[in-house]
């Protein structure tokens, strides 16, 4: 079987952008400020990385580059892309695009919300449907985007608690995963050995060597979310011991309102078209005190305080610039 990198799951961030918002505030505001603070966090590492490197310690340079966080913004790169465009008439087109990466959170979020029929019907088939699917989807289903999906679900399964979906998904990110691996030395799309790899394990014999290394991929996948359990619990209590709350942090409304100044305007634009800066400054000191630290009791009282068409006129552009969320 050939190898695969399991080591790189052992920094992987299983967390969507979407997870990490307070439902107080507006989802997309929330996914834009967590995205850009990882993408600062990154050009920090690159930054040190050039530092380093430049001075000729190479050897520190590659130890902060083994430590830097994978998410789905960065867990591969794609060597060659074959894009199917579906026209009405039926027919396909191909582009192929190498040395590339096209990996990105928006990309990866609206593949999956274009394709989770899909990916979910594939994650319950049996080996059969498994070769019907691809051959029917494989524009879909050999995309990097769904072979990273099933990665991140195996982890992410094993972090919860269920063993049987782990292996379930771990048993269909191999089969595009070793399709992928049989693609790369023949430099073929990997949607056209599909057929090939079937016909490979059709004899339980070699089902069997497959199977041999869905054990092995399982194994590493228990052992890597052990791991990532240790860390987490590590890195809580020291977090605790020095005071710090960086878990939290991204949750807080004032995560946001501090990170509003640091974006362009068109980043934080909020849902109703207005600009979450210029809402929060022009708002009584009290309620920017209470939008600061997250006061919901005290944005109440000061809702009391002030005649109600004044404080609805300041609430409702509060909303439309994302500050508040209406759920």
């Amino acid at each position: 079987m050939s190898g695969f990198d399991y080591s790189k799951w052992d920094r992987l961030e299983i967390s969507d952008d979407e997870d990490t918002f307070h439902p107080n505030l507006d989802k997309g505001l929330n996914i834009r400020v967590n995205r850009i603070t990882r993408d600062r966090k990154e050009e920090e590492i690159d930054s040190e990385v050039k530092k380093l490197s430049d001075a000729g310690q190479l050897d520190k340079a590659a130890k902060l580059e083994a430590k830097r966080p994978l998410h789905v913004d960065n867990v591969c790169h794609v060597a060659e892309e074959r894009t199917i465009i579906q026209s009405s008439d039926g027919s396909r087109t191909d582009r192929l695009k190498k040395g590339e990466e096209s990996f990105s959170v928006d990309e990866y979020s609206m593949f999956k919300t274009d394709n989770k029929k899909i990916l979910d019907k594939f994650a319950e088939a049996d080996w059969e449907t498994s070769e019907a699917l691809l051959k029917e989807y494989g524009h879909i289903l050999m995309d990097d985007y769904a072979n990273s999906y099933y990665m991140l679900g195996c982890l992410d399964a094993e972090m919860a608690g269920n063993r049987k979906l782990m292996q379930t998904l771990a048993r269909q990110g191999q089969i595009i995963s070793q399709i992928h691996q049989l693609a790369e030395p023949m430099k073929r799309p990997p949607r056209d050995l599909v057929p090939r790899f079937f016909e490979k394990f059709e004899r339980d014999s070699s089902r069997a060597a497959f199977q041999e290394g869905v054990d092995h991929f399982v194994k590493n996948i228990i052992q890597r979310a052990i791991v990532k359990k240790q860390e987490q619990e590590q890195e809580a209590q020291q977090a605790a011991a020095a005071g710090e709350e960086a878990a939290e942090e991204d949750l807080q409304p004032v995560s946001l309102v501090e990170a509003m100044y640091s974006m362009t305007k068109e980043e934080r634009m909020g849902p109703g078209g207005l600009d979450p800066v210029e809402v929060f400054e022009s708002l009584p000191e009290a309620m920017q005190t209470c939008f600061k630290s997250g006061d919901v009791d005290g944005l109440r009282k000061v809702a009391q305080s002030m005649p109600p068409k004044e404080f609805e006129g300041h609430f409702n552009r509060c909303i439309d610039a994302g500050l508040w969320s209406k759920g």
